[in-house]
């Protein structure tokens, strides 16, 4: 068992919200649940769901009937928005990517509520692949990761220490209509190291927990998607840019506010720190710090309208998935030798409950909280108590992830519906 793992554990015993229920639970009885909870389920929520299998993206009811669907006209490179108007943006994988790890991508397409094409933009050459998530913003700008390329003698330069090349990661703004990058930040532009003392960044890590270790996890790994960043979310209104990392099994924050220029640097912006890490949590072990682990590899940092984040936390407890919720509380503060992390308020996990990768979790109108179980295709709704109030098997083996959306939204009425 690995220390992560081990932290973990120590968590599940700490954290007295968990909810774990039996491997062996009587599925008749799991029947009898749903069956009771028919009279409940509101004909008006509705489950946008990102089926990977087919590369479709599907509207479908409690029942599973399917009331719209999106034919994408290409393998869905994972992420969907339903926009206010009707309008779908999609990430799409690219033809040829010269990147192609799990998740990846390189193009995004706005497919209007007629299911015609309103734009397609292309992030994907020889040097870079757009991935895994996409978010569209008020200015109609769009914001996404994307892996780079960094020769192995490159990377050394940079005091990595493993003998093989980089796919860094980036993050990209930009306007779909001009194709103009209007924002970008590197994560090797904020890195620290302490294995070879002849590089500029060489640095005690555990003095520098707005640095990245670029050589946390190399060891593990014998490619160069170190990172993987699979989800970010803007807060629009502080400016803070939430990413889950999962090769770190954590989250960082970092501040949107500041232009190109100040971000490939540790100064300016709203918050003083150019594009070092405002925040990061869920596992202190990246950077050398105590605290308690709550992450074991993790997807779709999902900030609610209260200012906590869900997560769904894939590895959690050894083949077992979780969601956990955190009290966020910006402006954020990051101490070296002292304890960052925040607190769970919530937390929910089953035995029968693991997805490797993918998966999502977002709270419903009731305040129940739909988990979408990404590598089994599985949908479970979950009270703030932990029961299991259903659950459902859909028709898609692979799920990037699931939204909830009521028959009032705007976005369901300019499908019409």
């Amino acid at each position: 068992m690995n220390s992560i793992m081990k932290k973990l554990v120590m968590f599940t015993a700490l954290i007295g919200i968990t909810f774990l229920y039996s491997c062996n639970e009587d599925m008749d009885e799991i029947s009898e649940m749903i069956e009771d909870y028919e009279d409940e389920m509101d004909a008006g929520t509705y489950f946008l769901v990102a089926d990977q299998q087919n590369n479709e993206a599907h509207l479908i009811t409690y029942e599973g009937i399917e009331l719209f669907n999106w034919d994408l006209d290409g393998a869905l490179g994972n992420d969907i928005n339903l926009l206010d108007d009707g309008r779908l943006l999609v990430a799409l994988k690219a033809n040829n990517a010269s990147i192609s790890y799990g998740g990846y991508g390189g193009t995004f397409k706005m497919i209007n509520a007629d299911q015609t094409t309103e734009w397609e933009v292309s992030y994907s050459t020889s040097d870079y692949t757009a991935h895994h998530d996409v978010e569209y913003l008020s200015n109609g700008n769009i914001l996404f990761q994307a892996w780079e390329e960094l020769s192995q003698a490159e990377a050394a330069e940079q005091g990595f220490a493993a003998n093989y090349a980089l796919n860094p990661e980036t993050i990209i703004e930009m306007n779909p209509l001009t194709q103009e990058i209007v924002w970008r930040w590197n994560v090797m532009d904020h890195i620290v190291q302490d294995h070879d003392d002849s590089k500029a960044n060489f640095g005690s890590v555990a003095d520098n927990p707005n640095k990245v270790d670029v050589n946390y996890n190399y060891s593990s790994r014998n490619d160069g998607d170190i990172f993987h960043i699979n989800g970010l979310t803007l807060d629009e209104e502080t400016d803070l840019l939430y990413l889950t990392v999962n090769n770190y099994s954590e989250v960082w924050v970092l501040d949107h506010s500041t232009s190109t220029a100040e971000a490939s640097t540790s100064t300016g912006g709203k918050y003083s720190l150019g594009g070092d890490l405002v925040y990061r949590f869920g596992n202190p072990e990246t950077y050398d710090n105590v605290g308690t682990a709550t992450l074991n590899n993790v997807h779709y940092p999902n900030l609610l309208g209260t200012g906590n984040l869900l997560v769904y936390a894939n590895n959690a407890y050894a083949n077992q998935s979780a969601v956990i919720e955190y009290i966020l509380s910006p402006p954020y503060t990051l101490v070296a030798g002292q304890d960052n992390e925040p607190t769970v308020s919530w937390s929910f996990t089953d035995s029968d409950m693991y997805s490797s990768g993918l998966g999502s979790a977002v709270r419903m109108e009731n305040g129940n909280t739909l988990i979408a179980e990404g590598r089994d295709g599985t949908l479970w709704e979950v009270t703030a108590t932990g029961e299991t109030k259903w659950k459902y098997k859909t028709n898609y083996s692979t799920i990037w992830r699931t939204y909830v959306f009521n028959s009032d939204d705007l976005a369901i009425e300019a499908l019409g519906l």
